[in-house]
């Protein structure tokens, strides 16, 4: 049976230990009481086995712990992380050899590593491990660095953060927001010059980027110029194939900025590209930033909504705001009996907000909107009978009462595909006021977004698609997504969610039936410069269902004849592709699949911007630098002084190693030696005893 205690081996354990050798002691002088059998030098030796085996045997008994520490030694970590975009040469002072500075970095990695644990990083639009640097990245995120070290080495012992940068940043928050969480002392080496030298450049271009056949467009041109007064230049826009428009620039300041409004023709449809040129100057700093091209896309018309309401209601403003982000539509807005025939015929869509409503109103206006695509939103003042007898897809028993209903999302919706960021949205929002009452499908619909009562979960619509003789239908059953929008914006700062969720609805609604069993389309017809590039595909059999079983190849093709080939993979019942990053320029792309015996292709094209953002300024931001520094307690330095901070590093009382103590207890009795110890003593004494005719 084992002992209900132990005890630790401290120094109290002494005071059993001085028992335990009494009991000892005393066993032993039992056995070898003085006698004539044993001379006095043997007994005294077996007394003296007999006494520790006994002592030591009962000293076990109690299990005593031992106990024992391992230290451990963190050293302080140092991170050591340089900018590899191209405004560092570009911003370069004239005595700045990047080769030389290379080296020193590397003798500076070197000697650090000695006495600390260093890690290093290069980053420009990303971040990356090691410095291989070539100075070419197109952006620069220097607030990267320090959301790097606030998420991987948050518990870590950092000592200091060494970072050489101009300070000129294009992508991400300002770096003085994100050290907040950095507790190291921070050193920067100040890389670049903070005069300004000759240049002449195109530092921004506003347009709309979608546009509309025939129509011409206003472009702003935003020029900057750099010790440059008394020069002149020539601004030229061209297209494809010719020069639109040139206009003289004169520079009249050695920091000379101005913004140039120009009228561009939109005179073919599909994406145009234009290219926007300031004739250099002698002697600049860049030429690569006194160019930019920009790309339109040239739409044949916009396409009508009418919103026709039985009476003012948030819930109006509201879809028209998430429509009007569309630059396809155009929204109007009347009330009642003020809509007339002109704007319904015009009209491609129309959304009837509370009609028909119990107050009659709008009756002849409905008449006179039969043959027009639907969007019906019912609340309070619909006439719920009325409606149910207007169209052909849902029909609604109900005693004029409302009750809250919150959204539910139905994954077997497939007309058109909200994002996972919207649809988790839309599932929390707040309720909306619906009919009370059954509701009964008249015919194939598909449900998008069902009713939730509380938190019973219904099979009640709450947002339907379905067709009408007159053409597609679409019902709201219930108001309040005013509500929604706000939700959405006091939540997550935009109102994205509902307005996919409007503007996706829309546009199903309005679009001409589409026969076609093979599309490919690109998720945007823009991409910038090292962003994926990502295409959905659809394949219909002849009964117009989603199918993947075949294999879909594309070839995509730049304007310089290259050519890429890839094979989309399955999702869900359609395909999509991620082709990765991309170099600019605009591309041509051929997709082929089979079904059964029937080819079937698609082409399409999209364009790559290029990122110039790096060679928009050329000043380097010295003052960032200097404040990062002082805010945590380190210093900026110039490259001249790289070797330096080693020694800095070392003179700061904060960059400490850290000890880690780690206590450990384990029994005594699990000491292998003792016991071979105690066999070691009990045996000798038996032979002892045995020779000496004791036993």
């Amino acid at each position: 049976m084992p002992l209900l205690f132990q005890i630790q081996f401290t120094s109290v354990s002494y005071l059993w230990l001085l028992a335990c050798l009494g009991l000892g002691i005393s066993y032993a002088f039992l056995l070898y009481k003085p006698s004539g059998h044993l001379n006095i030098t043997l007994r005294y030796f077996l007394f003296t086995l007999r006494t520790i085996s006994i002592a030591l045997i009962a000293f076990l008994l109690f299990s005593p712990l031992v106990k024992t520490i391992n230290r451990t030694v963190e050293k302080p970590l140092i991170i050591l992380a340089q900018d590899n975009s191209a405004s560092i040469l570009l911003s370069k002072t004239k005595d700045f050899n990047w080769q030389n500075y290379n080296d020193q970095l590397k003798r500076l990695e070197k000697n650090l590593s000695a006495d600390y644990e260093l890690r290093t990083f290069n980053f420009a639009e990303e971040i990356d491990s090691g410095l291989n640097l070539k100075y070419d990245g197109s952006l620069t995120d220097i607030s990267s660095v320090f959301k790097l070290i606030d998420d991987q080495f948050t518990n870590r012992n950092i000592g200091a953060v060494i970072i050489g940068t101009d300070g000129i940043y294009n992508r991400g928050p300002n770096p003085q927001y994100e050290i907040k969480n950095i507790k190291a002392p921070i050193y920067t080496i100040a890389l670049g010059d903070t005069i300004a030298r000759r240049d002449l450049l195109i530092s921004n271009v506003n347009y709309n980027n979608i546009v509309y056949l025939n129509n011409e467009f206003q472009i702003g041109v935003s020029i900057e110029a750099y010790q440059s007064q008394g020069s002149a230049s020539l601004l030229t826009v061209s297209s494809e194939s010719s020069i639109l428009i040139s206009k003289p620039v004169l520079i009249n300041s050695n920091e000379f900025r101005q913004t140039v409004l120009l009228n561009l023709p939109a005179e073919r449809k599909g994406i145009q590209s234009y290219t926007i040129r300031l004739a250099a100057l002698s002697n600049e700093l860049s030429l690569i930033n006194n160019t930019q091209t920009i790309f339109v896309e040239v739409i044949d018309g916009r396409k009508n909504v009418l919103i026709i309401a039985n009476a003012p209601h948030p819930d109006i403003s509201a879809i028209r705001q998430s429509i009007e982000i569309n630059k396809n539509y155009s929204v109007k807005v009347r009330m009642g009996q003020e809509a007339n025939l002109a704007e319904i015929e015009e009209a491609g869509l129309l959304i009837l907000h509370q009609l028909p409503s119990i107050s009659n109103n709008a009756r002849d206006v409905l008449k006179l909107a039969d043959a027009k695509p639907k969007f019906y939103v019912l609340g309070a003042q619909s006439n719920i009978p009325v409606f149910s007898s207007s169209q052909n897809v849902i029909a609604i028993t109900s005693n004029g009462m409302l009750q809250e209903a919150t959204a539910t999302l139905n994954k077997d919706f497939y007309a058109f595909a909200l994002s996972e960021g919207s649809r988790s949205k839309i599932s929390n929002f707040g309720p909306l006021l619906s009919p009370f009452g059954n509701y009964a499908l008249k015919g194939p619909s598909s449900l998008l977004i069902k009713q939730q009562i509380g938190k019973l979960p219904t099979e009640k619509p709450l947002l339907l698609f379905g067709e009408d003789i007159q053409g597609r239908v679409a019902v709201l059953a219930g108001e309040g997504i005013w509500r929604w929008r706000l939700e959405d914006f006091q939540e997550n700062a935009s109102h994205e969610a509902v307005d996919e969720l409007i503007t996706k609805t829309v546009q199903y609604l309005v679009s001409a039936d589409d026969k076609r069993k093979f599309r490919v389309y690109p998720s945007k017809n823009t991409f910038d410069e090292h962003e994926h590039v990502i295409l959905n595909a659809e394949l219909y059999n002849d009964a117009y269902e989603l199918v993947n079983t075949s294999d879909v190849n594309i070839v995509m093709k730049n304007k310089q004849g290259k050519s890429y080939s890839f094979v989309f993979s399955r999702s869900l019942n359609s395909y999509q592709l991620d082709a990765g990053e991309l170099t600019a320029g605009e591309y041509n792309y051929t997709a082929t699949t089979a079904l059964g015996n029937v080819k079937h292709q698609a082409e399409g094209q999209f364009i790559i911007g290029r990122q110039e953002a790096e060679y928009k300024q050329s000043v380097a931001n010295h003052q960032l630098l200097y404040t990062i520094s002082k805010q945590n307690g380190g210093q900026m330095l110039s490259p001249e002084r790289l070797e330096e901070i080693p020694e800095l590093i070392r003179a700061n009382e904060q960059v400490k190693a850290v000890y880690y103590d780690n206590p450990r207890y384990s029994e005594l009795i699990d000491l292998k030696f003792l016991f071979f110890m105690v066999l070691a003593l009990l045996s000798l004494e038996w032979l002892s005893r045995k020779r000496n005719g004791e036993i």
